[in-house]
């Protein structure tokens, strides 16, 4: 008998097979990875959006209890809403009484996506006003 070179088919199809297999597997981890840098990137505008929309709270005139609601552009929108913010501790003794400032709770809730994948982050800021108006 003389020596044989090569691969049989059955070593070639399971090779392939392996391959086949390998590469699936890491084109859907590449996939996975594109996905969430996309999420990523959708989650920091919307983070830098809120910061916009806090850093304007009391800019343009003074700090008010209330709401409103306005979109960026096409693809975010916010909801805006500020209460007074009572800090009480211990045994219910209010310690706003004794702060010389008010302090305001400013939540932002920015909004982005259509469809069957939106999705929503919510940012929560105090912030201080010089002189009570009691």
């Amino acid at each position: 008998m003389r020596n044989q070179r090569g691969f049989t088919l059955l070593e070639v199809l399971a090779a392939f097979v392996l391959f086949a297999l390998s590469f699936a597997t890491v084109m859907q981890i590449l996939s996975g990875s594109i996905r969430n840098v996309a999420r990523s990137q959708e989650y920091t505008q919307a983070a830098l959006w809120a910061d916009s929309v806090m850093a304007e709270v009391g800019l343009e005139g003074p700090i008010e209890s209330g709401g409103s609601s306005d979109s960026f552009n096409d693809k975010y929108s916010y909801t805006l809403d500020i209460s007074e913010y009572e800090m009480i501790i211990g045994n219910d003794s209010l310690v706003s009484e004794a702060l010389p400032v008010e302090l305001y709770r400013v939540e932002v809730k920015v909004n982005w996506g259509q469809g069957s994948n939106p999705a929503s982050a919510s940012f929560v800021t105090l912030k201080a006003v010089n002189g009570k108006r009691r």
